[in-house]
């Protein structure tokens, strides 16, 4: 059976890509406006930065004027469902983002309005009406009685329309398991499916854009019952696919997004839906997203929401390459293999084939043995290798586990010559290379220790070339001088952190870099990260953050001036005017700052924006303020808003580029602009399942992008180009050399902004016999014993408990009611762990928890497993079964142990064990 679908437009905290849309069958029209009628606004209004509101030629037309043109809406009511959508058709004369808000109330600040009652959609700016189509899910308010359409700002729109409908719906439905050979046709196309066939096969259908969703029937189900939805499919196109959930009691949905192996081959994909909101109680809607790519032929077999994995092992390769980001000839090098299991059932017996191209000898064993992979935790394997020679080399791997077939994967190692240097007792001194362009890159400080790189070590392409190193080594920071001054930066724009006189993550600053041997050659500059709680910034806290940057950086020799200035680049002015009550007031502040710096000597201070610039009207309050310049920390926001979607090719970056600087020049009205190179972003290692992705970034497209800015600063005269961040390894942000590309990135940024000559070549520690810097990484450990006096075994007590080691136990006394102990960062496989055992006395009857934290769970009491102790001063061991835990699952990265209640309990821990 083939039945016709629609492309529509979904807008629930996101922006899509413009589609028309058709009319759905059995849609009901409950509230529609058609401005057809000369003069007639019918009810809807101008709130503000709207010029010109009128009817006239069949449509509402205005001009937006400023950063937030409203419409609103006349009062209404209808009864909120989950299957309804607003329709808007409009034509707009910039391409931008819209939102439509709505409320079920007239109280309230904003007359009901608020963010969490509203859907964005990304308008196309090309002069053509579109149709788009919202889904706010908003049944949970119960009735919706006003809307407001704020349109993309800047520029002229016409409104032919605003219809509200709803899909007819069945009952609910409680056993959500579909054989799509039978079921496919309750899943309903929500948008970009071209057609739909349901067959023995299953249901098959093509992606008409880069969002194609299916909706699900309405659905009756405990989600805390049932976490998983897990899909059975074949896909042709693409990299990612998405599962979106609505539930009873919230407003909106949530997605996740998971990867997909597109080679038109049956998968199953089990997604673990339990850290979403929305799916902690009822689910009355799934949507499912098979594929990011148009044109993609999908057949789906089954879909279930269940209480458990599904289908058969099935392991895969998560990745096979090169170990280190730099590999010399002549000299030991490794590959790495991990391997995945995309099943419900544990791999066992499974091994990795190396077969190298000739020229190159495995030192070892080519065929490699894997522990059992579960389908929660990866495993990997490597080999060590030598090249005779320089030059490229491909490999191949294959993965083979009896009774399935072999899985095979290429990876390509370039093995260049080793330089002819001597061996150093330190950093060479760096030799600088530069262009006629100040090139300044951010940097994030976060990598002190283990736990802060423990999440990234499930990405081996990300691996620093200076592997995972203590941010905190003065050594460390003298290569990453070297590297950068050696590639055409010029400065750093360090990001700093200070609320209310609180800082942290200076160790970089204070203890690297400010102790380094070459300091001198690379320049840095505060970036001010003060994205702070409200009411943190006020007129004493500037004068005292002022004379802190007076006191210890803006005097040195060090630190990055413009104009003569020393340049402080600030995150949020936003944030500074709106805890200060307004733009004048904010502008008293920068006065401050520069008085503060006259009388300290300075010739004054040049303040830099990093937000708050979207349009014109915000660039004048900034340059009223006492701003002279502004830039961004990324610059993929227009590629993201005219795809509506946050996975993406970093080619739509380097395309979107030109556009986003050309518009910041144009806006500025007297502001300096420093375009922004992207260095990307794929946050997968904090944000997993729900992370932006934006693949694809390539040595050569970075390359091209480099190009593309310095052409734009030589035409506009710019003295100062801004690069992304250099080392945002948890964002997926980054250049300082890694494994995936080495020095890759940092040479087509030389190329770029550098004259031609003779290089310093691209020397790493190996090279002049340093390294490695690796830290510790206990991370395998799962019983803790406490048999070494003064050694906590990395558990860290809070303010609410004192804890010490010593005669073989881990000794203790509460002193207040919330007592912590945060455990060490840990990688623990749940299938392989089962149960909690612990040997403890107590001074107070008390009750006693463990938390734990996974890669989709954050710790809370539905993490967790309790008992109570008497408050005997007596040894009891407890045992407690964590397998028949809900939450026991997946990977268990982080836990906490709390040892009392209540104030005043002494208390002695002999063991804490995970069997």
């Amino acid at each position: 059976m083939t039945i016709a679908a629609h492309c529509t437009i979904l807008g629930v905290y996101m922006a899509l890509s413009a589609a028309e849309v058709q009319a759905a069958p059995q849609q009901q029209v409950l509230q529609e406006w058609r401005f057809n009628q000369e003069g007639d606004l019918l009810g809807w209004s101008a709130g503000g930065h709207i010029e010109g509101a009128r009817v006239e030629r069949g449509a509402l037309r205005g001009r937006a004027v400023g950063w937030d043109p409203i419409l609103l809406g006349p009062v209404f009511e209808i009864r909120s469902s989950p299957t309804q959508y607003v329709e808007i058709r409009i034509r707009c004369q910039q391409t931008g983002r819209g939102e439509l808000f709505w409320t079920e109330t007239l109280q309230g600040r904003y007359g009901g309005f608020s963010q969490e009652k509203s859907a964005a959609f990304s308008a196309v700016g090309d002069g053509q009406f579109h149709d788009y189509r919202v889904y706010p899910f908003w049944h949970a308010a119960g009735k919706v009685i006003r809307l407001r359409v704020d349109v993309p700002p800047d520029g002229d729109f016409e409104i032919e329309a605003i219809r509200v409908l709803d899909k007819a719906a069945g009952p609910p439905e409680k056993q959500p398991h579909w054989s799509m050979a039978a079921d496919g046709l309750r899943w309903q196309p929500m948008q970009q499916i071209e057609s739909i066939d349901v067959s023995p096969a299953g249901l098959a259908l093509r992606s008409a854009g880069n969002r194609p969703i299916l909706l699900s029937p309405t659905l009756e189900v405990n989600g805390r019952q049932k976490p998983f939805v897990c899909v059975r499919m074949a896909v042709s196109a693409g990299t990612f696919g998405r599962i979106y959930a609505a539930g009873r009691t919230q407003l909106g949905w949530e997605d996740l997004s998971f990867p997909i192996k597109a080679d038109g081959r049956l998968h199953t994909y089990n997604i673990d839906m339990g850290g979403l909101r929305r799916w902690r109680g009822e689910v009355i809607l799934v949507g499912l997203q098979p594929t990011d790519a148009a044109g993609a032929a999908v057949r789906i077999e089954s879909i279930e929401v269940a209480d458990d994995l599904r289908g058969p092992a099935e392991l895969d390769v998560a990745y096979f390459g090169k170990t280190e980001g730099v590999n010399r000839a002549g000299h030991p090098a490794q590959l790495t293999l991990t391997a995945r299991n995309l099943g419900g059932q544990t791999a066992a017996g499974a091994s990795a084939r190396l077969a190298p191209p000739p020229g190159i000898e495995i030192l070892g064993p080519a065929v490699q043995a894997l522990s059992p992979v579960s389908p929660y935790l990866p495993k990997s394997v490597r080999w060590t290798v030598r090249a005779d020679a320089p030059g490229p080399a491909r490999f191949k791997a294959t993965l083979e586990m009896e009774g399935f077939a072999p899985v095979e994967a290429e990876a390509s190692v370039d093995f260049t010559p080793a330089p002819k240097v001597e061996a150093s007792s330190y950093v060479p001194k760096p030799r600088p290379v530069r262009g006629r362009i100040d090139v300044g890159a951010f940097y994030f400080p976060g990598w002190q220790t283990a736990a802060r790189w423990a999440p990234i070590l499930d990405f081996p392409i990300r691996k620093p070339v200076l592997d995972w190193y203590d941010e905190s080594n003065p050594e460390c920071a003298d290569w990453q001088i070297k590297w950068a001054v050696e590639h055409g930066v010029t400065f750093f724009m360090v990001d700093w952190y200070w609320s209310q006189g609180s800082r942290h993550l200076e160790h970089w600053l204070h203890d690297a870099y400010a102790k380094s041997r070459y300091k001198r050659f690379l320049k840095w500059a505060v970036m001010w990260a003060n994205h702070n709680r409200p009411g943190t910034h006020s007129l004493e806290d500037w004068r005292q953050v002022t004379q802190y940057w007076l006191d210890h950086y803006l005097k040195t020799e060090e630190y990055y001036r413009i104009d003569g200035r020393p340049a402080i680049f600030i995150w949020s002015p936003q944030n500074i005017r709106e805890d200060l009550g307004g733009s004048d007031k904010a502008a008293e502040l920068y006065a401050l700052s520069q008085r503060m710096a006259r009388q300290a000597g300075l010739p004054g201070i040049y303040f830099v924006a990093m937000s708050s610039h979207d349009n014109a009207d915000r660039c004048r309050q900034l340059k009223a303020e006492g701003y002279e310049a502004f830039t961004s920390y990324h610059g993929f926001q227009l590629a993201e808003q005219q795809l509506g979607t946050q996975h993406f090719s970093f080619e739509e970056v380097v395309r979107t580029s030109p556009q986003v600087w050309q518009d910041c020049d144009e806006r500025a009205s007297g502001l300096e602009y420093y375009p922004i190179v992207d260095t990307g972003w794929a946050s997968e290692p904090w944000h997993r399942a729900s992370a932006r992705v934006i693949h694809g970034r390539t040595p050569e497209r970075f390359g091209r992008l480099c190009q593309a800015a310095r052409r734009y600063a030589d035409e506009r005269g710019k003295q100062i180009v801004c690069i992304g961040p250099w080392n945002e390894w948890g964002e997926g942000s980054y250049i300082e050399p890694y494994a995936e590309h080495g020095f890759g990135d940092l040479d087509a940024l030389r190329s770029a902004f550098c004259p031609p000559g003779d290089y310093p070549p691209n020397l790493v520690p190996a090279d002049v016999g340093l390294g490695p810097y690796d830290l510790e990484f206990p991370l395998e450990k799962t019983a803790w014993e406490f048999n070494t006096s003064g050694d906590l075994e990395g558990w860290t007590p809070n303010g609410a408990v004192q804890v010490k080691v010593t005669g073989g136990t881990l000794q203790g006394l509460t002193t207040g009611d919330d007592s912590i102990l945060s455990g060490p960062p840990v990688r623990i496989d749940s299938r392989e762990t089962r149960n909690l055992a612990i040997r403890m006395k107590s001074s107070r009857a008390t009750r006693v928890q463990l938390f734990w934290g996974t890669t989709v769970l954050q710790p809370s009491e539905t993490t967790a497993v309790g008992f109570d102790v008497p408050g005997d001063n007596q040894w009891h061991d407890y045992a407690l079964a964590l397998d028949k835990q809900p939450a026991w699952r997946g990977v268990i990265v982080s836990l906490r142990f709390d040892p009392a209640t209540l104030t005043g309990a002494e208390f002695a821990v002999d063991f804490i064990r995970l069997e």
